[in-house]
């Protein structure tokens, strides 16, 4: 017995290419930050790049949780994607306050390697 709505579990889902994609870009960047700054430039790039990483994985558990809800109440699931929106938000921006304020990382790698991160979205292919 099969159900056609149950997503496989292998890598093969977009979200997971680009969780791939973004950890060898932070990789990379905590590399190059450990290279030239040193170790609390690299443990700041590699929060950063972890904020990124963890707002994919938030997004991709809202669409999830949207196509459920399609299925038993239709447009009923951009409430969903309004608060998976908000609570990402909430989220990168609580991280950024207790990266630079309490845990006093530099923010400029946290800041560049959250951003370089976000551009795996454009390398996720098909």
């Amino acid at each position: 017995m099969t159900d056609e709505n149950l997503q496989p579990l292998g890598l093969n889902t977009g979200a997971h290419k680009i969780i791939a994609i973004q950890a060898l870009l932070v990789t990379g960047m905590g590399w190059v930050f450990y290279t030239y700054q040193g170790l609390q430039a690299a443990q700041a790039a590699f929060y950063g790049g972890g904020i990124a990483i963890f707002n994919v994985w938030l997004s991709h558990r809202g669409v999830q949780t949207a196509a459920k809800i399609a299925q038993v109440a239709p447009t009923k699931e951009i409430y969903v994607f309004y608060f998976v929106a908000v609570q990402r938000f909430i989220f990168a921006l609580g991280c950024f306050i207790l990266g630079m304020g309490w845990l006093e990382w530099p923010p400029i790698p946290m800041i560049v390697t959250f951003g370089i991160a976000q551009i795996g979205y454009f390398f996720k292919g098909n």
